[in-house]
């Protein structure tokens, strides 16, 4: 280098002043002074930043880390809607197992009654009779002094707070119902498979006709069109009937209009079930859950609940049951050996409170006992089981009946700290949690990068308040570019739950670290360059210099150890130091001290 100068740039040599030769990395290695989850900086985590969780009320399906609310999924039974906690949630009671299919639920004169392909069922006590068995039952309505109920292709039936069945209707026409609703001092049915929809005034019901005579026939859409009507709501004052191809309004002129048209995605799993939530009415169109305010509709289907391939995501909405604030269903999961789960909507997030079903079996009904503050559903199944969750009374937290078996796992997102392609290290994790024990506690694992779940050694989270966990096996630190966190919940008490409050996960940004040079270059013409002598012009030596500045690629860099690398100049400042005005030549000779900045790159 001695022979044409210090070091290179862009091809060129350059004498420098040595003394001004500066390199350092240009990586801020500083902890910033807030943190993703929008939390400031402890004092007592030293340089690390903590990312903290502490609610979950936003329900799963964050995939990447955006939201303190948020988590990936769970497993097993846990309850994750309230403010600042997560526990187990209750487990589910068998009520019969009479292998009888049960097709819906209705509390009707301090009894739970059921309807299904054996007829109309009705609990007392922990027993389930079969008061009516002539036929399937479609459809069961309370109202009043009665319990109406619609056999299938049969006349409609209706049962006294006497007991006393007996027939209703106008006549033997009277039959095939498929629903029933009140709206505005009248009672509407629909007749099954058809779009034909009767109305009576009478609160037995003894005035409803069922046949296309009827002068007061409703047709939703045209005369006896292909889209039977599948039942209706009473939504802000107005009575809605849907169908497979859209929501239609019936006005008082008793005509049907298509308010909401599905008819591009029309389907048999549209609209399986409407309930009114929060002033929303919400149904299923396909594998799409919708809430409606009566101007916009919404979409609030579940987000996809892994993120590897093949993508886990929740379909076939059903069962629909508004208790409180919750609004609950069940879905499935589009797994070939798929599961069925119970589903909670707080308006906001989802929640999976627990997994009622799997591969082949399937909830055909559920039903909320406001008698008994239980939910009912019905398991299909080789052997048929109808199942309750009981409720506390004036309380939204779980019953105290948890399982004390099985695994019941918290997942977090993918934790990427905002910077998926920048290493982490981690030297522990701060762990919150109340009531837990040696015989109630939590256990914790850990991902890097996608890999197996690790346990977070042998320690448990067994005593009351901030637990610090250090890594296992004498582990200073772990490092990665994202991180998820697993936390199991345990308990030999069915009674009582661990709780979990918070984690916060103390990381340090480690990018990979270039570095940068400075350095001072004197340019005159005639200078000594070791063993030539600069012979450009000033002038010249001026423009190769604008012109690796300029450059929009990489330039070459060879330092003062003629070691290469790629760099970008990042500035070029340059003071004139003398102007020999007398001397001849293509240009005034101006000396110069040009200061320059380089940068590596990748």
């Amino acid at each position: 280098m001695n022979r044409l100068g210090d070091v290179k740039i862009n091809g060129k040599p350059y004498r420098i002043d040595v003394r001004s030769y500066r390199d350092r990395d240009i990586v801020d290695f500083s902890p910033r002074a807030g943190t993703p989850g929008g939390s400031v900086i402890h004092s007592e985590l030293s340089m690390y930043q903590p990312l903290m969780q502490t609610d979950w009320r936003h329900g799963f399906g964050f995939h990447w880390y955006s939201d303190a609310q948020g988590y990936m999924s769970t497993s097993g039974n846990l309850d994750t809607r309230h403010d600042g906690i997560v526990m187990m949630s209750t487990t589910s009671t068998s009520s019969d197992t009479n292998n009888n299919a049960k097709e819906g639920f209705v509390t009707w004169n301090s009894l739970v009654w059921a309807w299904g392909a054996a007829g109309l069922h009705r609990l007392s006590g922990t027993t389930w009779t079969i008061p009516y068995t002539t036929a399937a039952v479609n459809f069961a309505f309370a109202s009043g002094d009665y319990l109406f109920y619609c056999p299938d292709g049969a006349r409609l039936r209706k049962v006294s707070k006497a007991d006393s069945h007996t027939d209703a209707g106008n006549d033997s026409d009277s039959k095939d119902y498929k629903w029933i609703i009140m709206h505005a001092g009248f009672l509407y049915a629909g007749v099954d498979g058809t779009n034909r929809v009767h109305r009576d005034s009478t609160s037995d019901m003894s005035d409803l006709e069922g046949t296309t005579s009827d002068p007061d026939v409703i047709y939703v859409g045209s005369v006896n069109d292909s889209f039977p009507t599948l039942g209706a709501v009473v939504f802000s004052g107005n009575l809605y009937i849907s169908r497979g191809d859209g929501l239609w309004h019936l006005g008082e002129d008793l005509i049907a209009r298509r308010i909401l048209d599905f008819t591009n995605e029309a389907s048999a799993d549209n609209f399986r079930g409407m309930v009114v939530h929060n002033g929303y009415l919400v149904f299923p169109v396909r594998d799409k859950v919708y809430q409606w305010n009566g101007a916009r509709i919404s979409d609030v289907t579940p987000p996809r609940i892994t993120d590897t391939f093949p993508y886990t995501t929740y379909g076939r909405f059903d069962n629909f049951v508004t208790m409180g604030r919750f609004l609950y269903c069940t879905a499935r999961t589009n797994e070939t050996t798929y599961h069925e789960d119970l589903l909670c909507f707080d308006g906001v997030g989802w929640h999976k409170l627990m997994r009622l079903a799997t591969s082949t079996d399937s909830i055909s009904s559920m039903g909320y006992d406001s008698i008994g503050n239980r939910l009912f559903y019905h398991l299909n199944a080789s052997a048929d089981v109808t199942y309750y969750i009981p409720f506390q009374s004036q309380s939204e937290f779980p019953y105290a009946t948890f399982p004390t078996t099985g695994t019941h796992s918290l997942i977090s997102s993918r934790l990427d700290m905002g910077f998926r392609r920048v290493d982490k290290s981690m030297p522990s994790l701060l762990v919150e949690a109340s009531n837990v024990s040696t015989t109630q506690y939590l256990k914790i694992y850990y991902s890097l990068d996608g890999e197996d779940w690790v346990a977070w050694g042998d320690e448990n989270i067994t005593v009351d308040g901030i637990t610090e966990l250090k890594l296992p096996s004498g582990l200073q630190t772990v490092e990665f570019k994202y991180i998820k966190l697993r936390v199991d919940f345990v308990t030999a008490l069915a009674t009582s739950s661990p709780i979990l409050e918070g984690l916060t996960l103390r990381f340090l940004m480690r990018p990979d670290t270039w570095y940068g040079w400075s350095f001072t270059i004197p340019i005159a013409k005639g200078m000594d360059m070791g063993e030539t002598v600069q012979n450009r012009d000033v002038l010249d030596v001026l423009n190769d210099l604008k012109e690796a500045r300029s450059s929009k690629s990489p330039v070459e860099f060879i330092d003062l150890f003629g070691e290469r690398h790629l760099v970008y100049m990042s500035s070029n400042v340059g003071q004139a130091t003398e102007y020999d005005r007398d001397e001849g030549g293509r240009y005034p000779n101006v000396e110069y001290m040009r200061m320059v900045n380089l940068v590596e790159v990748a």
